[in-house]
């Protein structure tokens, strides 16, 4: 019985713990020009790193907030979002938004990744 009751203790206190865990399971990244050239180079290794985290499982979600019908900016960029998958732990995607913040484009070119929980559908 006192096993019983321990198991039941410890099972309570990592099902609290446990959302706290997964708050940045996920990443917002915007890329694009603030008046000049964009930086294509920046912009094709940022959908390089996507592409193989989504590949992998590494990202179960990808959300594409923009270019979208009607909202295509001349100069071109991206505005996503992607989210880890179910069986990633977070070492791995950990490690794909270390690839995705080692990215340092030309002057010219607002590159950003904020963690956030989830994405979502706007």
């Amino acid at each position: 019985m006192l096993k019983f009751t321990c198991l039941m203790i410890v099972g309570a206190v990592l099902s609290i713990s446990a959302p706290a865990v997964a708050e940045s399971r996920a990443v917002n990244i915007s890329i694009g020009s603030i008046g000049g050239a964009l930086d294509n180079g920046a912009l094709r290794t940022v959908r390089q790193i996507i592409g193989f985290g989504v590949g992998t499982g590494t990202v179960d979600k990808f959300i594409v907030y923009s270019p979208s019908t009607g909202s295509i900016p001349i100069e071109g960029g991206l505005s996503a979002c992607a989210e880890a998958g179910f069986g990633t732990s977070n070492t791995t995607f950990n490690a794909f938004i270390q690839q995705l913040r080692s990215i340092n484009p030309k002057p010219g070119t607002f590159y950003n990744v904020e963690l956030t929980a989830t994405c979502k559908q706007k």
